[in-house]
């Protein structure tokens, strides 16, 4: 029974057996299918008579004996009636209102549609004999256009063509309306039947009353358009005739049609008359070879072109409909997958709906439903952009992804899914769209991501002309990418990562902003390799600002063992370098902070706030080029003795001074009450912390005299002052007559009277030895006299002094004499400048120093007028040959920001050929902001050979200089933005000639294929001593610009030692501590806990889980056996 109806709104990407997505599909033209109606039966029927029309007003689909009324666009069910037999034909009228039903069993029906009432059931014809035939073939019901609501009827039927007039379906509905359904029933009115046939004396029909002659031999369905009349045969032949002299005029005999039915592009059927049958397509369903399957397939007309063809099921049906519509309806029977089922059982039967289509819309709803390979073959077909399909199904894999989880037992899945997207990239032509895929997508392990980026990387290369560094947008972003990535191993570890963070953490533009979140929580390493690899970023436009925010990030207590060294290392000179004002701020703050120690830190005090306070005095200069340099320091100048530089050098000698007191004189003092002394009363301080009066002559002896001596005090006096003090103390404080502690201890001192004797700072100059020189002999000239004569030298236009010439060499040095010597508004008033403009020359002169080496001839106007990159450029093709002139273009590059790829290519070539590695690694710090200087061939190379010559050059044993330099190649490796262009194995091996294997450790970490990674890290560690790594990471790597990485070696040795249960190797060493100390933080310490108590001792297992639920926060009970703690925690872990 066909009662189960469902109207839907889906498509032709619909999934399972109601798909036609799957089927074979060809033509010129386009259509797209949707599915409207699904009718389904509980019980598959064996090849049901399907049929349906789509009228103006309604929609009919007939299912053997089922009836069913939609309205037009098929979402409103109407009526559903069974009838007792099959179903032939059917018809709507009246504005919808009437439903016409011919049944097999040749009854016909009048049916109102509003009431479901039947007003007419009458036999027309007989039933045929075979009960496949139909009885009636079909029915067209038209308006009478002489009478107002009065309709005629054309009835094809298995032995003729009947024509029944007269139908006033407008007085039925009246009398409906009025409830009146006798009135309804009788008032069919005077019905006519006639047949019609031609007359050979007549031009046109005659009618005749004899029913058992035929017009049409065999005709089975006919479609009118004015004179011509379409009409399928029983043979399946479709012909065309002229309705007025009922002769044929074109048949197609050798196309074989089931069904068929017009369409027209013209504004009305009327239309189709004036232009013959140029206008109109033919809808035939045929049937396949094999009788299987039927095809849907549309015409051209006249011309029989075939425009589009679809396979379709067995059991399908055209929906016929009007002929101005360019929509194709069709009824369509499937079969469920059941094997039990023959091929033509049907148990659904579904309304599909054909719409001429652009095939970019086709296409558009194959990806949208993700249908790759047949929106592949289509697009190839219909010439349309393939590529589209595998973007499309690139950004489905990554979607896939998504759903996917990192979880090792997944890896096979998601490693699919991976190649799947590499495979498809390669498709790809559009380098734009695949550099972006590979560098926003959140791929799942850090393994991938470095993976994708190797793969956008590689295709990008293979497509650039190396000889000929030309400028990629692409290649840039994903070098900058790979750094970051680099920068993520480095900081987080590969077990940090997830897709989300590092896509966070590669659109980051704010470097610090992770910087000072590691601060803030205190996570010191992390942001030291942070700093180490991005500072080159954010050093030009670094501020006083962000000083403040860097400074203020730093959480206490933190380890002053790595403090302290980054500060003096690296973030000091950093400073002194790109924000020179700043050195007041850090001074501050570094006063502050020393101070605060002897509050958070009061065991280490006062040492401690010695050992952060003085960093500031002891860090290195900065590193800068040999030009750059010469007017630097004056800027440093500037901020070397304010206030707030004052304050810290006091506090300095004033924590040594406490020191000292403490260490040689036996006598600690608050710093706040230290600083309230002076030399007098710091005796005073000496004495009273001396308890016991008899305790006085030892403690003078041994530590008050020596102080007084030192420091040129009157021992006598001072201990007659001592006595008055303590007069004036204590005396008018005393409560009670025997509190005497005082007196005995005054007279003590009284008896200690003797006399005594006396002692009790430099400024370094970071220029060298000549000036030095110049500078002693003109502090013995008045510095009016000296200001006035170095500024004639430094400004004069004459080119000689005397019988000597008078260089800008001379100038520089004239100038640099003037810049240290007098102080800023005396420069001022001389030049009648600002001070920046000051600078600014004797940048000037100074370039104009190296030209005059090089016998250039260059006026001072002629460089400050002159386009600096022409410039540049016609220095660099004339004497590029000689060294100096190299150092020369490069320092002008960077000054005026000149980053041609070319230019720099051959700079960094030549840098290279005149092996000026020292020089070469201060240029390659300064241009590692510049991130399209990374697609520079020599970049890579140049950050190579920086790192392994110092490396070729030592050998062991190592001296304390070849140690330093091995450690600073380590610091390249890890600044280096391109290290995964780096020969990383090779470098490796040299450490490990050198027996540095934690630096080799350290490089291999960085190799950039996984796959190589993991098995050379793993033949390593498999051979090395954990023992000896652990150490030297200690001793070489734990402070300063290497501590940053040195935690990730440290995690790496620990995690495998624990992942192959080979405690024993650190058990009686000085590192099983910090094993320990690992295995709780990773709250895994089960393993470790066996080991202790089967190989060690049950007492040393106890102690350790004890340790470890302190941890936890949740405390052993005290008392508890040794046996007993270990029972519980082990009964717990399973």
């Amino acid at each position: 029974m066909w009662n189960d109806i469902e109207l839907l709104t889906s498509d032709d990407t619909g999934s399972g057996y109601l798909s036609v997505g799957s089927r074979k599909e060809h033509g010129t033209a386009l259509y797209q299918v949707d599915l409207l109606a699904k009718i389904s039966s509980e019980k598959a029927s064996l090849s049901p008579k399907i049929q349906a029309c789509s009228l103006s007003n309604g929609f009919i689909i007939v299912v053997d004996q089922s009836v069913i009324l939609l309205d037009s666009v098929c979402r409103v069910l109407q009526l559903h009636l069974i009838f007792d037999t099959e179903v032939d034909v059917v018809g709507l009228c009246q504005e919808g209102k009437f439903l016409l039903v011919g049944e097999r069993s040749g009854n016909l029906h009048l049916i109102h549609v509003t009431s479901k009432q039947t007003l007419l059931t009458n036999a027309f014809v007989q039933k045929a004999n075979d009960e496949n035939q139909c009885t009636y073939r079909n029915l067209v019901i038209e308006k009478d256009g002489s009478s107002e609501g009065t309709y005629y009827m054309l009835l094809l039927t298995n032995n003729g063509f009947f024509c029944i007039t007269n139908l006033q379906l407008a007085k039925i509905q009246q009398a409906i309306e009025n409830v009146d359904f006798n009135t309804a029933k009788k008032g069919t009115g005077n019905c006519a039947f006639s047949k019609w046939e031609p007359d050979s004396s007549k031009e046109g029909m005659t009618v005749k009353n004899v029913l058992d002659t035929e017009i049409i031999k065999g005709a089975k369905k006919f479609q009118l358009i004015d004179n011509l009349l379409f009409v399928l045969d029983t043979d399946n032949v479709l012909s065309i005739w002229d309705i007025y002299t009922l002769t044929p005029t074109w048949n197609w005999p050798s196309l074989h049609i089931e069904e068929f039915l017009l369409t027209t592009e013209a504004d009305s059927p009327s239309s189709v008359t004036w232009q013959g049958i140029t206008n109109l397509k033919l809808v035939a369903l045929t049937t396949t070879t094999d009788k299987k399957m039927k095809n849907l397939m549309v015409y051209s007309l006249p011309t029989m072109e075939l425009l589009y063809s679809l396979e379709v099921s067995s059991v399908s049906s055209l929906v016929q409909s009007g002929i101005s519509t360019d929509t194709i309806y069709l009824l369509e029977g499937i079969c469920k997958n059941d094997s039990k089922l023959s091929e033509d059982s049907v148990s659904v039967v579904v309304l599909r709906c054909l719409t001429e289509a652009l095939p970019e819309n086709r296409l558009s709803r194959l990806l949208h439903k993700h249908r790759f390979a047949e929106a592949e073959s289509f697009a190839i077909q219909f010439g349309l952009d393939v590529e589209l399909v595998y973007k499309v199904k690139s950004n489905d894999i990554l979607e896939r992804l998504a759903l996917s989880s990192a979880d090792t037992s997944e890896q096979t899945e998601w490693q699919k899914l991976i190649d799947e997207a590499k495979e498809n990239l390669h498709k790809i032509q559009d380098d734009e769209f695949v550099v972006n895929y590979c560098l926003e997508a959140q791929w799942l392990t850090y393994e991938t991501t470095q993976e994708m980026l190797n793969y956008a990387k590689t295709r990008l290369l293979k497509k650039e002309n190396k000889t000929v560094p030309v400028y990629s947008d692409g290649l840039k972003e994903v070098l900058r990418a790979h750094a970051k990535l680099t920068t993520f191993y480095g900081a987080f570890g590969p077990e940090k990562f997830s897709g989300s963070s590092w896509i966070e953490f590669l659109n980051n533009e704010d470097d610090l902003k992770d910087i000072f979140l590691q601060l803030r929580e205190g996570n010191l390493v992390c942001a030291q390799y942070l700093w180490l690899r991005h500072r080159a970023n954010f050093e030009s436009r670094f501020d006083v600002k962000m000083l403040e925010n860097l400074l203020n990030s730093i959480s206490t207590p933190v380890s002053l063992q790595k403090l302290c060294p980054w500060l003096k290392n690296d973030v000091i000179p950093f400073v002194r370098r790109a924000v020179p004002e700043g050195q007041k701020i850090l001074a501050k703050w570094l006063e502050q902070a020393a101070r605060n120690l002897e509050l958070t830190d009061k065991a280490n005090w006062p040492e401690n706030g010695l050992q952060l306070a003085e960093v500031f005095f002891t860090a290195e200069k900065p590193d800068e080029l040999v030009l750059v340099s010469c007017w630097h320091w004056i800027s440093l100048k500037d901020y070397q003795n304010t206030e707030e530089v004052c304050q810290l050098r006091t506090l300095v000698n004033n924590l040594k001074e406490l020191i000292t007191l403490h260490r040689k004189y036996n006598c600690k003092l608050a710093l706040s009450d230290f600083e309230k002394e002076n030399t007098t009363t710091i005796v005073f301080r000496m004495f009273d912390k001396v308890l016991a009066p008899e305790l006085i002559p030892s403690v003078l002896e041994k530590f008050i005299r020596v102080y007084m001596r030192e420091h040129g005090l009157q021992e006598e006096e001072l201990l007659l002052l001592y006595i008055e003090d303590l007069l004036k103390r204590c005396s008018s404080k005393s409560t009670s007559l025997f509190e005497t502690a005082w007196e005995a201890k005054a007279m003590a001192v009284i008896g200690c009277l003797s006399d005594t004797d006396k002692p009790s700072e430099l400024f370094e100059l970071q220029e060298d030895e000549a000036l030095r020189r110049v500078l002693y002999l003109l502090l013995s000239r008045p510095i009016d006299y000296s200001s006035r004569m170095l500024f004639v030298f430094a400004t004069s236009a004459t080119t000689t002094l005397g019988v000597r010439q008078l260089t800008f060499a001379h100038r520089a040095r004239a100038l640099q004499c003037l810049l240290y010597l007098a102080d800023k508004e005396t420069i001022e008033s001389l030049f009648k400048k600002p001070m920046e403009e000051v600078k600014s020359y004797l940048k000037c002169i100074t370039f104009l120093a190296s030209f005059e080496t090089l016998n250039i001839p260059i006026t001072y106007e002629l460089f400050c007028n002159s386009p600096k990159e022409g410039m540049i450029k016609g220095l660099w093709k004339n004497h590029s040959h000689e060294s100096m002139a190299v150092r020369l273009v490069t320092e002008l590059c960077l000054e005026y920001q000149i980053y041609d790829l070319q230019l720099w290519n051959g700079l960094l070539q030549k840098l290279l050929g005149f092996n000026m590695i020292p020089y070469l690694r201060k240029v390659l710090t300064a241009i590692s902001s510049i991130h399209s200087l990374w697609q520079v061939p020599y970049f890579s190379k140049a950050w190579q050979r920086v790192v392994q010559i110092p490396l070729l050059s030592a050998s062991c044993p190592l001296s304390p200089s070849q140690l330093s330099d091995c450690c600073e190649s380590l610091v390249a490796v890890l600044e280096c933005p391109v290290s995964d262009d780096l020969d990383m194995l090779g470098v490796a091996r040299q450490y490990v000639q050198l027996e540095l294997p934690a630096f080799a450790l350290a490089c291999l970490m960085l190799m950039p294929h996984s796959e190589k990674r993991h098995q050379q890290i793993k033949n390593f560690l498999g051979s090395c001593n954990p023992q000896i790594i652990l150490q030297q990471l200690e001793e070489h790597m734990n402070t300063g610009q290497l501590a940053g990485f040195s935690h990730q070696i440290r995690n790496l040795i620990l995690n495998n030692i624990i992942s192959k249960k080979e405690f024993g190797i650190l058990a009686k060493t000085r590192y099983f501590q910090m094993l320990k100390l690992h295995m709780m933080n990773s709250n895994n310490i089960t393993d470790l806990v066996n080991y202790l108590a089967s190989e060690l001792s049950l007492d040393e297992a106890s102690v350790f889980i004890t340790e470890y639920s302190r941890h936890c926060g949740k405390p052993v009970p005290p008392d508890t056996a040794p046996c007993e703690i270990l029972k519980m925690f082990l009964s717990g872990s399973r």
